[in-house]
């Protein structure tokens, strides 16, 4: 009897996505691991061999198919256990996890070179193309068309005609060349060198390592902005790499990668790994094997970066921890901060979790003693944090100013331009204005697929959904009753601009937001152009509060702080806080000192008021005290399951019938909410449903999903769960 693989196999459809077994040829010797191809059904689809058997256990009335061929993956053991807890916590499938461990669907990048065959050519004198591309190879050595041409100064199709005509001579020969897909510097960035410590980087050393040698724990590396943990997270790689082992380094947005990668390659040149979406797919797959072969000692990249194949890994680093773009929203669901504690775990790792502003729940593991506390509380610079002011907006309307920018905004702003310095102007809302209404019949303009107000985009006068994509042209009157009476209401980045160029004519800004990024380099030419000075204003969403250091920048303007503030979620506050702290410590990070102006309608708002008096403790713990009354993380855990259909009864139907059933399983501290519509009601013309569920045990959830899992879906509803959300919208 042949032996038998278990291989969790690649397909389409969501209930064949598990393990399957297959008769192991006898001419193909396979392990645990093996990227392998089989036959599902009439198609061919890879897979991953998760175990092994002798074959004894197979029944001789059950037809079984043969492994078809093996490729030249393996996965080690480490990276399976990985997956597979990841699989078994977020209730997913193991095949799902195991993909991303994998290269995507590309392939080396060759191109044909030219070699010479002989030493002596019988070419006549006409043929002088020819005869200076002989001579350059002859003398060279094998070259590629464009190299031939670079060096010859011939166009490139002179030389593919001259090429032709060799090879045909047999005085060249070709061949195939391996070229890697080599990505670009980010220009302009100031790169790092070694820098003398300070007192407090010099201890948070000592800590970690001292915490690395004997307990052993996470090390939470609390640093106000611009204290430096950049340089401890480099000093902490040295010392895992001369002992052998590798380092993953997480930052939460694409838009810090090109920084952290430029700094990263001048301390370790050649070394350094990158991995992000916006990678093209042969980009991605030369990465994936300069990880797996072991050429890369340290791997940088967002989320997707904690699946790189790291084989000897010795440090996990999350940078900005407390972001909640570490959470994949779509299938699969994960958490990188939660894959990462687990990966760490299983390949014996250390991990270090940074930020000036942590997650409540990374506070509470230190209070509860799970994590390590590091503290760095002064920027490396010598220089103080920012002063924040808070600006009250409800006072500039009753003085008559009805603008954005309040009057003492606009008198900073003016100040810095007099002086030759930079601002940042932050708005985490994109476009021009949030909502269209004619004043005359009060109609609103809603996108037709989604329960959305469309957002006035000024640029292409057009009005747009940020959830489907819908756009029309901007209406000169009103479709309900006709009227003219059309006004624009609510700001965005784009209204930001508008003002900045009314307000302060001849200055130079730049607009950073999901419109102006959207192609590849786009973001690290606008980031390089203002650091280099081009400009003096910077407008952005949250990006530009995300681990950017400009010199010149002295001054911060919170447009609005309200905008996080009154989102229906539980964690309004804690984000606001967050965003304001983030993008106030922009400032004064040079010789320059900071100042930063936080306009809100809402100046008694808590988060508010910690955030401009900088008292961290004091916000976390009236925020845990908060949450421990309501009972949310990091109290309990969260699993939400959310219905779609475009069936608007049978979605909340369905949505009855599942916590119907939730209710007859289990009553072992679970807690059921819902079903209820979503605060995203309907979008791309689908109704969403929420069942929201609270127990202080993971293992409960975990048997929820289970039972999801194998309930019979229901034709036309989508069901999908979430494991510790961050996002309830």
């Amino acid at each position: 009897m042949p032996g038998v693989a278990l291989v969790a196999v690649d397909v389409k459809h969501p209930d064949a996505r598990k393990e399957y077994s297959y008769l192991i040829p006898d001419d193909i010797a396979v392990n645990v691991g093996d990227v392998v191809q089989v036959n599902f059904n009439s198609s061919r689809v890879n897979g991953v061999i998760t175990g092994l058997s002798d074959g004894s256990e197979v029944l001789e009335n059950v037809k079984m198919k043969y492994i078809l061929k093996k490729e030249s993956i393996t996965l080690s053991p480490e990276f399976i256990g990985f997956c597979r807890n990841l699989a078994v916590y977020y209730g997913s499938s193991l095949i799902d996890f195991l993909k991303l461990m994998l290269p995507p669907p590309a392939s080396k990048k060759r191109e044909i070179i030219y070699a010479a065959a002989l030493a002596r050519d019988n070419l006549p004198d006409k043929a002088t193309n020819q005869k200076k591309v002989w001579e350059l190879v002859l003398t060279s050595g094998a070259l590629s068309a464009r190299e031939i041409s670079q060096r010859t100064g011939l166009p490139i199709s002179s030389v593919q005609a001259a090429l032709t005509a060799l090879v045909k001579k047999k005085l060249l020969i070709k061949s195939n060349r391996i070229i890697d897909r080599k990505q670009e510097m980010p220009a302009g960035e100031r790169l790092m060198t070694p820098l003398n410590l300070t007192e407090e980087q010099a201890l948070a050393l000592k800590k970690i390592f001292a915490n690395f040698d004997n307990q052993k724990k996470p090390v939470l590396l609390y640093g106000v902005t611009g204290s430096g943990k950049t340089e401890v997270y480099i000093r902490t790689i040295e010392k895992v790499i001369n002992q052998g082992k590798k380092a993953i380094i997480l930052v939460p947005e694409i838009s810090l990668t090109p920084q952290m990668l430029a700094i990263f390659q001048t301390r370790f040149p050649g070394r350094v790994a990158v991995i992000h979406s916006r990678l093209s797919a042969g980009e991605r797959f030369d990465e994936w094997h300069r990880i797996y072969d072991g050429q890369a000692d340290v791997v940088i990249g967002a989320r997707s970066a904690i699946f790189a194949p790291v084989k000897n890994l010795g440090l996990i680093i999350v940078d900005e921890e407390h972001e909640s773009s570490y959470k994949q929203a779509e299938h699969p669901y994960y958490d990188a901060r939660t894959a990462a504690i687990l990966r760490a775990r299983m390949q014996k790792a250390q991990i270090i979790f940074g930020s000036a502003t942590p997650s409540v729940e990374s506070y509470y593991k230190v209070a509860s003693g799970e994590y390590m506390l590091v503290k760095m509380t002064r920027r490396a610079s010598g220089m103080p944090l920012p002063k924040l002011e808070v600006v009250d907006m409800r006072e500039e309307l009753k003085a008559g100013n009805r603008h954005i920018f309040s009057r003492k905004l606009v008198a900073s702003i003016k100040q810095i331009l007099s002086s030759g310095r930079q601002a940042i102007l932050f708005l985490n809302r994109r476009g021009h204005s949030t909502f269209v209404i004619c004043r005359d019949c009060g109609f609103v303009m809603k996108c037709p697929h989604c329960d959305i107000s469309l957002t006035y985009h000024f640029d292409d006068r057009s009005v747009k959904c940020h959830y489907c994509g819908y756009h029309i042209k901007a209406p000169d009157i009103c479709p309900l009753c006709g009227s003219s009476n059309i006004r624009y209401f609510g700001a965005g980045t784009e209204k930001v601009e508008q003002e900045v160029y009314r307000l302060f004519p001849g200055v130079k800004a730049l607009r950073i937001d999901a419109d102006t990024i959207s192609k590849k380099g786009s973001l690290e030419h606008i980031l390089s152009s203002f650091r280099k000075g081009d400009a003096q204003i910077l407008i952005g969403t949250q990006v530009v509060a995300k681990g950017l250091d400009f010199p010149k920048v002295s001054l911060v303007g919170v447009i609005t702080a309200d905008t996080a503030l009154n989102m229906p979620d539980f964690r309004a506050g804690e984000r606001t806080f967050q965003l304001i702290t983030q993008v106030a410590g922009r400032a004064g990070r040079a010789e320059l000192p900071g100042k930063v102006l936080v306009q809100t309608y809402c100046p008694e708002s808590f988060a508010v008021k910690a955030a401009c008096e900088k008292d961290i403790t004091k916000f976390y713990q009236e925020e845990l005290k908060n949450r421990r009354k309501s009972n949310y993380p990091p109290f309990c855990h969260l699993l939400n399951i959310i219905l779609t259909g475009s069936e608007k009864d049978m979605v909340e139907e369905n949505a009855a019938e599942i916590k119907n059933m939730l209710c007859g399983i289990t009553n072992d501290g679970l807690d059921i909410y819902g079903p209820a519509p979503a605060p995203r009601y309907r979008v791309k013309d689908n109704y969403r449903y929420h069942v929201l569920l609270k127990s202080k045990k993971v293992e409960t959830l975990i048997k929820v999903e289970d039972c999801l899992k194998s309930m019979k879906k229901k034709r036309g509803i989508k069901v999908a769960w979430d494991m510790d959300p961050q996002d309830l919208l």
